[in-house]
């Protein structure tokens, strides 16, 4: 539905709405910053679990690795057998982290971006539709 801009009815309600959305579009931007931050935030994480991920890995190497020792005893072997169901569990919990940050934050970044691109665009043609108005009304 098209904007009617006629209840603009002189040129200072038509600077005064201009000033609404260009403070709007100031929101825009404060949001674009804070998907940035966002983004960084992910990434972070990402990181983070992923080096957490290649420390489990080498702790669950090395578990197997002394689980392959025939001089072990059954206690100590019992420990090992619990340290490693540990481990592959932990591995687990951090591969599916690892899929949830990457898949479901990729597209709701790209969602709010879409967004925001749209809601810029129209505000930017609402602001064109009021100066050219605004050239239609008297001084």
């Amino acid at each position: 539905m098209p904007l009617v801009y006629s209840s603009l009815t002189d040129r200072a309600l038509c600077d005064a709405a201009t000033a609404e959305i260009d403070f709007e579009l100031l929101t825009y931007s404060a949001r674009d910053v804070n998907s940035d931050l966002d983004d960084k935030r992910a990434e972070r994480l990402q990181s983070s679990a992923t080096a957490q991920l290649a420390t489990v890995e080498a702790r669950l190497a090395s578990a197997e690795a002394i689980l392959a020792l025939p001089s072990l005893t059954a206690d100590e072997r019992e420990k090992k057998e619990n340290e490693l169901s540990s481990l592959k569990i932990q591995r687990k919990k951090l591969q599916k982290r690892l899929l949830q940050v990457s898949g479901l934050a990729e597209f709701l970044t790209d969602v709010d971006i879409a967004q925001n691109d749209q809601q810029v665009a129209l505000l930017n043609d609402i602001k064109a539709g009021i100066a050219q108005h605004r050239t239609t009304l008297s001084a």
